[in-house]
């Protein structure tokens, strides 16, 4: 089986205060072993569980001994309102999927700190939870909302692909994809992200609020073209925008200029872990951990 391992910087927004603008911090070396601590001294259940965008996440740390890697697991639970069924191969027969008690199926992905940083790698063997769902989970279930605290996951972003966009003439078309509840920073000298910020204040408070530009057919001045990749730079740079889509101007080895499109956040740091299973065998944690470490050590190798 091969799976994809995709990593993050664990970041936390602040709300404006009184006293303090909205803004950006990464977590410090200590913030993991204090947050699987914090988790684990959360005995009920029941505050482990929280139902966001109208589906159900459960989580739970797991300190297995080999290999000896602590992580977290968050996934969803399914409801059984969904008509969940089993099908026995053997007979053909279709039939409800009846669990004992209050249990269910879950779907759990691996958020798996490493380097004593704010570095996590994140993998599901099956459907995977999207990274955004794991922070809000953690958000809610650390009560940071009525704090004005929230927690996020910056995607570690392919050095090539940014340094391609750096190196570039110029961008002719940019989409970005921004959290309608994230505030966005002063623009300071890029008046372009406080008109921004201005129209997705006026906006709903929840979903994702799309902005985007393209210049054309004839792509615009010298002057546009630079605003748009400045733009596509800060976005991407400072990891503001859930996606960024950028149409950048770039010189080849031949020196012909062209356009080429990239999409700066699947141009992220990925990784892949592989492990022998077969389809009617169930995978183990360890056999999971050790391809996850492996993809970890692939990411150390890119000297990231």
């Amino acid at each position: 089986m091969t799976k994809e391992v995709r990593f993050y910087t664990t970041v936390v927004d602040f709300a404006a205060t009184a006293t303090a603008p909205a803004h950006t911090k990464t977590v410090g070396p200590d913030f993991w072993t204090k947050l699987l601590l914090k988790l684990e001294g959360i005995s009920d259940p029941a505050h482990r569980t929280g139902r966001l965008g109208g589906r159900q996440y459960y989580g739970a740390v797991k300190r297995p001994a080999s290999p000896p890697i602590d992580h977290l697991q968050v996934g969803r639970i399914r409801d059984l309102s969904e008509h969940i069924e089993e099908t026995d191969l053997d007979t053909g027969n279709v039939t409800p999927l009846v669990l004992p008690g209050n249990r269910r199926v879950s779907e759990p992905t691996f958020v798996v700190p490493f380097d004593l940083s704010a570095r996590v790698a994140i993998m599901s063997p099956g459907r995977a939870t999207r990274h955004e769902s794991i922070a809000s989970w953690l958000t809610y279930v650390l009560g940071w909302a009525t704090k004005g605290r929230s927690l996020r996951f910056q995607p570690i972003v392919d050095e090539d692909a940014l340094e391609r966009l750096l190196a570039s003439k110029g961008a002719v078309g940019v989409e970005f994809a921004l959290d309608a509840d994230r505030p966005l920073p002063k623009g300071d000298d890029l008046p372009l992200l406080d008109a921004v910020e201005t129209t997705r204040a006026q906006g709903p408070s929840t979903g994702t609020f799309y902005v985007g530009w393209s210049l054309g057919r004839g792509n615009g001045t010298a002057a546009d073209k630079n605003l748009m990749k400045k733009i596509a730079e800060r976005m991407t740079t400072d990891r503001l925008a859930r996606r960024a889509e950028v149409n950048m101007i770039v010189e080849g080895d031949d020196g012909k200029v062209r356009h080429e499109t990239h999409n700066m956040f699947e141009d992220q740091v990925t990784q892949k872990a592989s492990w022998q299973v077969s389809p009617d065998k169930l995978s183990t944690t360890e056999d999971v951990l050790a391809a996850i470490s492996t993809a970890i050590q692939g990411f150390h190798n890119r000297n990231v």
